[in-house]
């Protein structure tokens, strides 16, 4: 018989950027199957008590999260297993805290504080891309939302073109389109994964044939990644408040 989702997970198996004492306890917060990778993400629980640090113990965790007084993407969530990830937005209205999910160098995630008018926009990398029923097109985001286009006229050159690592600015939770971003040379793109993660600055070439991008900063210093860790950010500036982190 085929096994269900692990349930637990040990402290000295968790993904090593988790803000956790390895030898403290045994065990640590699963994270329960959602929008994010186990190795990509951080239990909603950890994120209350270890980043934030408004609770102590996993029962004050539990209770604080149960009552609903944190939102995720402006919506309330409940369950302290639910996988945070990058660019989600984690509020605590009660106590005056919006912050937004970035990537850091050093841990891979990290939380900046954001403005109330911030918080019900997100950046989204589309990561697939596919046609269903009656011609529309629907987009695979990286956060695991599903964002469908009507298409009148399947035949006729669709008016924007969304591309597999672009990004879209969308509204949460009503997932509507305010802007698009092209991966194309010339934008702010920020790097979300090998040693250079963190990394902000401008994309100065794509070789199509490598799977390299690079991506110049602001002191002049060129970092060659691959185009998967590349996420782009706006135009001529981040469409949402950036900080590269150290």
């Amino acid at each position: 018989m085929a096994k269900g989702p692990r349930k637990h997970l040990k402290r000295l198996a968790a993904p090593w950027h988790w803000p956790i004492r390895r030898k403290e306890h045994p065990f640590t917060i699963r994270t329960n199957p959602g929008p994010h990778r186990l190795r990509e993400s951080i239990p909603l629980g950890l994120v209350v008590q270890d980043l934030l640090q408004l609770t102590k113990t996993n029962n004050e965790t539990r209770g604080v999260i149960a009552r609903g007084a944190v939102k995720v993407d402006g919506k309330i969530c409940k369950d302290y297993k639910r996988p945070i990830g990058l660019m989600d937005v984690v509020e605590v209205p009660e106590v005056n805290i919006r912050t937004r999910v970035l990537p850091a160098r050093r841990h891979l995630l990290r939380l900046h504080p954001i403005s109330q008018k911030e918080t019900d926009v997100k950046l989204c990398k589309i990561e697939g891309k596919s046609s269903v029923a009656k011609g529309n097109i629907q987009l695979h985001l990286h956060d695991g939302r599903v964002i469908v286009l009507p298409v009148k006229d399947p035949k006729a050159a669709p008016k924007e073109n969304y591309r597999c690592g672009d990004s879209l600015l969308i509204t949460v939770p009503d997932q509507a389109i305010r802007n698009h971003v092209p991966l194309k040379e010339g934008i702010t793109v920020v790097i979300t994964g090998g040693i250079d993660t963190s990394f902000m600055g401008k994309l100065t070439r794509i070789d199509a044939e490598t799977g390299l991008c690079a991506v110049e900063g602001a002191e002049g210093k060129t970092i060659l990644t691959a185009t998967q860790y590349v996420f782009p950010l706006g135009e001529e500036k981040p469409l949402v408040s950036v900080k590269e982190a150290g």
